[in-house]
């Protein structure tokens, strides 16, 4: 597990440099002080985007297998893991965030769309 980046993943960087060249900018990057510290926030739109790993958070798109082994152990993990995505988000939304999540698997098979989604969203209330 320590491999894992909390910050600057792959796909993280895949998306922000997409972002960068739809020229989408005034983003602010694992905002301190905010529920759940969203990947990139856009502060003047109350906007939150969360970059999530398929496996770490439980893809409801692609619905990753869990272990076998030690499956008690991954189980609470990984559903603990999607407790806290949840209740960060309602924390989110209750202080007047828009919240928007962007998967792994989303920016490997359209990450274009995973931009457009994004810039939507921003102009819905410029």
């Amino acid at each position: 597990m320590q491999g894992n980046k909390a910050k600057d993943s792959k796909p993280e960087l895949l998306l922000r440099k997409a972002l960068w060249q739809a020229g989408v900018r005034g983003y602010r990057l694992h905002r301190k002080g905010i529920p759940g510290k969203p990947d990139l926030v856009f502060p003047a739109r109350r906007v939150a985007i969360f970059v999530h790993g398929c496996y770490w958070h439980s893809c409801p798109i692609c619905a990753i297998a869990r272990p076998k082994h030690n499956a008690a152990y991954w189980n609470e993990k990984l559903a603990g893991n999607s407790r806290r995505d949840a209740l960060n988000t309602e924390r989110l939304v209750e202080d007047g965030w828009r919240v928007h999540t962007v998967w792994e698997c989303q920016i490997k098979s359209s990450l274009g769309e995973a931009v457009q989604q994004i810039k939507d969203l921003l102009a819905s209330h410029s």
